[in-house]
């Protein structure tokens, strides 16, 4: 049964939160600022799921030179953003958490995300979800940056993964990234492609257990092991 496991790890954009429209519009805008003429669409294809810097060297090898810069001017129209409005939860995610609220000895969860912690925080707490996961000075919430690899390297899944005290086989995680599908099959892990800006049948493609295309579609399997 799929969500008979110890411990469910949550990608946070796109999976929780859903700031993946803006952080791909952004992303297509700073790269086009630098000069590189992309559109959202070319983001979400090309960018969507990788860090920074692997997108800062892909951007570098296109143009023909270093361009550090474009961390900094993506994320200053990052938070400006985030600081403007709320984040509201991706549909269904809330139903799903209250779920497994409902399980008793149920699987733990915790939240592992290619993003820095600030941008964690902005979006989570901006969302309300950050207090389903203990708070962001929880121990459940985890970022690339803490142990410097980021997906498709399966070593952040696998760091959570022994930090809450659970085996590989025993963990299910849910992405929306084809790096973080491949992450997690690396990693030994089950996985939900959860489907948005990424089609379900690209994440089927990298390895994903199931796909949906809302959270609460696993309501019943919720249901049924509560």
């Amino acid at each position: 049964m799929l969500l008979d496991c110890d411990l469910i790890i949550f990608d946070c954009d796109g999976v929780l939160v859903d700031t993946e429209p803006m952080t791909t519009r952004l992303i297509a805008e700073s790269v086009s600022e630098i000069g590189w003429e992309v559109d959202q669409a070319f983001a979400i294809e090309t960018f969507k799921g990788r860090d920074m810097q692997e997108i800062v060297a892909m951007v570098g090898e296109h143009l023909g030179r270093p361009v550090p810069e474009l961390t900094e001017q993506y994320r200053v129209k990052m938070y400006a953003e985030l600081a403007g409005g709320g984040v509201d939860p991706i549909p269904g995610a809330v139903r799903l958490l209250d779920a497994l609220d409902g399980i008793a000895d149920g699987p733990r969860r915790c939240v592992a995300s290619n993003g820095p912690r600030r941008k964690m925080a902005a979006s989570l707490n901006s969302s309300g979800i950050a207090g389903r996961f203990g708070g962001m000075e929880s121990d459940t919430i985890f970022s690339a940056y803490d142990i410097k690899k980021w997906k498709p390297d399966p070593a952040l899944f696998l760091h959570a993964c022994e930090r809450m005290g659970a085996k590989p086989d025993r963990c299910i995680v849910f992405e929306d990234s084809e790096s973080g599908i491949e992450a997690a099959c690396r990693a030994g892990m089950r996985s939900v492609g959860v489907g948005g800006l990424t089609a379900t049948s690209k994440l089927a493609a990298k390895g994903a257990t199931i796909t949906i295309e809302r959270m609460d579609e696993l309501l019943p399997l919720a249901a049924s092991i509560a």
